[in-house]
């Protein structure tokens, strides 16, 4: 699925392409700048609750484990 800043930059391309628009290439692809950014934080940010939870969770397991031994 295409977010808006996906399609932003897509019709900003479009423009640029058609001489529509006379901004620098790096105010056309702005948006995507942007939109990876957001993806790089909220995999960041989801990447560590994982890890913190695994470990959490492979501590219980293994702590159990032996407990029962």
């Amino acid at each position: 699925m295409i977010g808006f800043l996906e399609l932003l930059t897509i019709v900003f391309v479009v423009l640029k392409a058609f001489g529509m628009i006379d901004w620098s290439w790096w105010i056309v692809f702005l948006p995507a700048v942007i939109a990876v950014s957001i993806y790089a934080i909220w995999f960041g940010f989801f990447g560590l609750i994982f890890k913190k939870t695994s470990k959490q969770i492979n501590k219980s397991f293994n702590d159990d484990i032996f407990k029962k031994f």
